[in-house]
């Protein structure tokens, strides 16, 4: 008999954990280098884009240089490279890929146009021929994992997909690439722009113009205080004078004549489940959390299982979970302390319709096994909010009783609402859960028991004074529903992605934002806004309009859809996209008055030279051309005391040559207080040292 010879099955996930997860449930136990093996299975993994799309000096040579002359930069034959950086685990993916004992692959990295550009592009330029299959999972439990492989698809299922996906990275490079050369060669200064921060930026100066330009406008109100309870207020006023006479009027009065009492039972149903959006949105208002580290801690909590997978635009679940839900339900109530009274109502959240790559957000049945003092803080937050979320979602109408009371008292109306709350429904279950993370609300009170033509008693009278109100700032959870929101009225019916970026990419988009110096976070610990550095302005400032426009994304995501559902060739949206930019390189001009508005910000004096220190992306430096003065943004000197150079420390340095601060930590982990004197080396790079306050050190 001729030896039986083990074919193997590959599989290849987005990361080293998602990879551990399935290579345990396989029964892929032994570890390799850079795979598991086992059971007939081979399983490995990218680390994120392992092939990324090659930059334009591999076209040309010449595009090493910037120039104008060279623009557009429109690639015939796409061209790609394996990342320097995880160069080792390519390598390691490919020769898996080509072992003659390996029969077919698995794609199974994230289930999204992202997760299948991944796989393709590392299938692809490792040369495989191999027949593919797909793995579509929604969570990381063990039961959906199996599930997940007894139903493998064919990978041309998501052929469509795939092309759609190339479409979307391959625009953005065109639009990124030629954009930024076009821009930085014009202004004689580097300018990074890509279609989706550009975006974002506008948004916030526009909304930093309307504040601006905003003039607030006084009004006043009399309010009278009822004997029996509640309070009731005049119309706005916009002349003191006439409420003030009003007020005269109404102290002379000793009640007040009830001409309408209006009484409605009203209901405010649960909350849909949660997104990616929503629960970053929810998290900056309650917590303070930025968006990237919600999906950071979201992140670590689907790598060990507790939550589904996070990076979800949908708020429903699909109708095969219904039979699952009110054990789920009930487990996470009981972790929770919500158990009492849990009542269930499962049709609530299920609409398979409304789902796209993956479901809501949902805590997994592995968090009653899971020891949960042992998370971090910021995971624990993170998971409380998802868990309530679920509890409150298919939980009970939060009821209540609405009185609109109308009086007449020295011949003007006054008008008051009360309420009175029937049934706490869901929000009972919000409180249990998560009541110190809930902001305190001022519910309107309980109005006099009276009726139509009765006689009211009045306990007194007062004016108030108010003003309406500009805008607000953008904190990050309002950048993130106006994101979420832009042209949803231009966005197509059944479009995978509303709004501008996806909810994967939108936390990214804002911290590039903040670390190319284009937005900066000002306030306190809990509730900070986003506003536009004069460099951001200047930037917008300069954009032609179809870069700035949302209608250009929605027109996007419009026609990546058709591509997904094959009813538009890729090559026609790869041709309007080139036309767009050639026209664009051609028409665009340099903006008169420009260069005045992308002056680099002067924050003080080189201690070495005396030319202009300015702010760039990476530091502050000296103007002067041969000096080498600089103050780097990510200083060693400062974090090896547990500090930040920021802007206020350099303008503080470079002023006075030497800045107070509080709290250093030791190389031991103690703390102390310590100046940091400022002087320059003889080729005048910046040099450091501390005086110890008390003569310590």
């Amino acid at each position: 008999m001729g030896e039986c010879l083990l074919s193997y099955q590959l599989v290849v996930s987005e990361k080293p954990s998602t990879a551990q997860a399935y290579a345990k449930v396989l029964g892929a136990t032994n570890r390799q280098d850079g795979y598991w093996e086992g059971n007939g299975y081979l399983v490995s993994w990218c680390i994120g884009h392992l092939v990324e799309l090659a930059p334009p000096n591999v076209y040309d040579e010449k595009f090493v240089k910037w120039s104008v002359a060279d623009l557009p930069i429109l690639p015939e034959k796409w061209q790609y490279l394996v990342s320097a950086s995880t160069k080792k685990q390519f390598g390691i993916l490919k020769k898996l890929m080509n072992r003659p004992d390996v029969d077919s692959v698995t794609a199974a990295t994230d289930a999204g146009r992202e997760g299948e550009l991944i796989f393709r592009l590392v299938y692809q330029q490792a040369g495989c021929k191999k027949p593919v299959f797909r793995l579509w999972l929604s969570s990381m439990e063990e039961s959906a994992i199996r599930e997940g492989f007894a139903n493998l698809k064919p990978s041309t299922e998501y052929d469509a997909l795939y092309n759609a996906a190339l479409c979307r990275e391959r625009a953005d490079w065109i639009v990124g690439i030629n954009t930024s050369r076009l821009f930085s060669c014009l202004y004689g200064r580097p300018l990074a722009v890509g279609r989706v921060m550009t975006l974002v930026l506008a948004m916030t100066v526009v909304r930093e113009a309307e504040i601006a330009a905003f003039t607030p406008e006084k009004f006043y109100t009399v309010a009278l205080a009822f004997a029996g309870g509640g309070t009731a207020s005049s119309r706005r006023f916009s002349q003191k004078a006439d409420a003030e006479a009003l007020l005269t009027s109404c102290r002379k009065e000793v009640g007040a004549t009830v001409q309408n009492v209006e009484r409605k039972e009203k209901s405010e149903n649960p909350p849909q489940l949660y997104d990616l959006t929503t629960l970053q949105r929810d998290a900056n208002r309650s917590l303070g959390f930025t968006a990237q580290q919600t999906l950071n801690y979201a992140q670590s909590l689907y790598e060990k299982r507790l939550i589904t997978y996070p990076r979800t635009d949908s708020r429903f679940l699909t109708e095969d979970m219904a039979e699952s839900l009110p054990g789920l339900a009930s487990g996470t109530a009981a972790i929770f302390g919500a158990e009492e009274k849990l009542r269930v109502h499962v049709q609530q959240v299920i609409n398979g319709s409304k789902v796209t790559d993956h479901h809501a957000l949902l805590p997994t049945a592995s968090v009653a096994r899971t020891d949960l003092a042992a998370l971090p803080a910021g995971e624990m937050s993170i998971l409380r909010l998802i868990a309530a979320r679920l509890l409150c979602a298919v939980g009970e109408p939060y009821r209540y009783a609405e009185t609109v009371l109308t009086t007449i008292c020295a011949g003007e109306e006054f008008s008051a609402k009360g309420k009175v709350v029937l049934d706490d429904g869901w929000k009972s279950i919000e409180r249990r859960v998560l009541g110190d993370l809930l902001s305190k609300k001022k519910e309107p009170a309980a109005l006099p028991d009276v009726q139509k033509q009765s006689r009211c008693s009045i306990a007194g009278a007062e004016l108030k004074e108010g003003q309406t109100s500009p805008p607000k700032h953008f904190t990050e959870d309002l950048l993130l529903h106006a994101m979420e929101t832009a042209s949803a009225d231009s966005m197509p019916e059944g479009v995978e992605r509303q709004g501008i970026g996806t909810p994967a990419t939108r936390a990214e988009t804002i911290e590039k934002l903040v670390q190319k110096g284009f937005l900066e976070r000002k306030g306190n610990k809990k509730t900070k806004v986003l506003l536009p550095t004069d460099k951001g302005k200047a930037l917008v400032t300069v954009m032609p309009e179809e870069i700035q426009s949302p209608e250009m994304t929605a027109d996007w995501e419009t026609k990546l859809l058709q591509i997904e559902r094959g009813e538009m060739e890729p090559s026609e949206f790869m041709t309007e996209i080139n036309t767009m930019i050639t026209e664009l390189v051609k028409n665009t001009e340099m903006k008169k008055g420009a260069n005045a508005l992308m002056k680099n910000k002067i924050i003080g004096v080189c201690p070495n030279c005396g030319a202009n220190v300015v702010e760039r992306e990476k530091g502050w430096f000296c103007e002067s051309n041969p000096c080498r003065f600089v103050l780097w943004k990510d200083n060693a000197f400062f974090k090896r005391l547990g500090k930040r150079l920021d802007s206020h420390v350099a303008d503080k340095l470079l002023r006075d040559g030497r800045v107070r601060l509080k709290d250093c930590k030791s190389a031991k982990g103690k703390t102390y207080n310590a100046t940091v004197l400022l002087s320059c080396e003889a080729d005048g790079r910046s040099k450091f040292s501390l005086e110890f306050e008390n003569g310590g050190c």
